[in-house]
């Protein structure tokens, strides 16, 4: 595996995120925030979180919360997963990567 990972975000700079209708109202974080991880399980996500962590980690705001993974790529996290995320973190990253 390369020593380098490039995350590339897809939306354009200057997109008006958020403001679609039907999507969910922005919320303001607190101060300090928790971010936490869900993975998918398929191969490579957690070293793709683990460089997002990497990255936000050098924001003095962003506190570690729990780094989950589903059971498998193919079902949805169970119940007891999101609601950990939702009782732990304020602002959850989830991915897949193959």
């Amino acid at each position: 595996m390369a020593n380098t990972i490039t995350i590339l975000s897809p939306v354009p700079e200057g997109a008006n995120v958020g403001k679609k209708a039907g999507t969910a109202a922005a919320r303001t974080l607190p101060k300090n925030f928790r971010v936490g991880t869900l993975s998918n399980g398929k191969p490579n996500t957690s070293h793709l979180l683990d460089g997002v962590l990497e990255v936000l980690s050098g924001h003095s705001q962003v506190i570690d919360a729990p780094r989950l993974r589903k059971e498998a790529p193919s079902y949805p996290a169970a119940d007891a997963i999101i609601e950990q995320l939702a009782r732990e973190a304020d602002l959850v990253i989830v991915a897949t990567a193959d």
